[in-house]
């Protein structure tokens, strides 16, 4: 019955239907560059005569046959597109499915239509058999979480990039027992270790990265870009009790950008090694040119997000996942 009504669409028709590529895709597209402009999601959204373009880049990018096909429903007022969710399948599992792209047009906001938008969705995704849903947001969100929480979503954690300003000195460590570079041969115990330390509901919906254990030809390729952009990359790992504790990777840059490093640590280890570990990456740091520090983190990962605290950063930008049985 959801899936026929929505499907229907006439010239006054008004509320939630589906996505139709053939018809739906400028619309969409104008929808969400407004959204989402001050995320720099469309190319050219912040020169404002290159916006048109961008939007007709971003719409070919998406024409059947182009690319990966758009699928999801829509809101219709007054004869026009004003309101957005995108549907992504899990291929891993049938019965879950990814939201993104929740938009309502500015001057259609406050009216009820993004909570009466995501009933239908939910609606057409339980005819589906589909048992739980996921979607990311922005922490600072407000608005969007506290509707997204009232229709039953919880929070599995906030990921991102917590930061600190220009390291100007830090003081000589202990070298950390057991740390060590990391070589191809680890490539299979790191693997084994990055499998557990993603929590189960939070590892499909997570950007994949190969930062620990890139193939051969990628090494290569770092190396030329370090050399030419002026970049230092280390990987080290941790053993103890004769197996992986933790890894550490380390991108430190001799020019403009800020550095980076990622800390993963296995389960059995956490709130043991965690201060340690930045402390070692805070003093190699030390020992490059001044500029801003990011380090990657996840709340589900809270003694390292407290360790990085204690060091003086902060949460700078990410996503929070949220879930949702339906």
């Amino acid at each position: 019955m959801v899936a026929r009504a929505l499907s229907k669409s006439s010239s006054n028709f008004h509320g939630a239907r589906l996505f139709d590529p053939s018809t739906d895709l400028n619309g969409v597209a104008h929808l969400l560059e407004e959204a989402f402009r001050p995320d720099n999601n469309f190319p050219f959204s912040t020169t404002p005569w290159l916006r048109e373009f961008g939007i007709a880049l971003w719409t070919m990018s998406y024409s059947p046959g182009m690319g990966t096909p758009m699928y999801g429903l829509v809101w219709v007022e007054d004869g026009k597109i004003v309101g957005n969710v995108s549907l992504n399948p899990d291929y891993n599992r049938s019965d879950r499915y990814y939201i993104s792209n929740v938009a309502v047009k500015i001057e259609y906001r406050r009216q009820g239509i993004a909570r009466a938008l995501m009933q239908a969705t939910f609606s057409y995704l339980r005819e589906r058999q589909v048992r739980k849903i996921f979607l990311n947001v922005r922490p600072n969100n407000d608005g969007a979480i506290k509707l997204y929480k009232e229709l039953g979503f919880k929070a599995v954690e906030t990921r991102g990039e917590w930061s600190h300003s220009a390291l100007r000195s830090h003081p000589t460590i202990t070298p950390v027992k057991g740390l060590r570079p990391l070589r191809s041969r680890d490539h299979n115990a790191v693997s084994e270790l990055l499998r557990l330390v993603i929590p189960e509901n939070a590892g499909r919906y997570r950007p994949e990265s190969n930062i620990f254990t890139p193939a051969f030809d990628e090494r290569i390729a770092e190396r030329i870009g370090d050399f030419f952009v002026g970049q230092t990359t280390r990987r080290w790992i941790l053993e103890r009790d004769g197996r992986p504790a933790a890894v550490v990777y380390l991108r430190g840059q001799n020019i403009l950008t800020p550095h980076r490093f990622v800390i993963q640590v296995h389960p059995d280890f956490r709130g043991r090694v965690e201060s340690s570990l930045v402390n070692a990456a805070l003093e190699e740091i030390a020992k490059l040119p001044l500029h801003p520090i990011r380090a990657d983190a996840a709340t589900s990962h809270p003694e390292l997000v407290d360790a990085l605290e204690q060091e003086g950063f902060y949460f700078h930008n990410g996503l929070t996942l949220m879930e949702l049985d339906i």
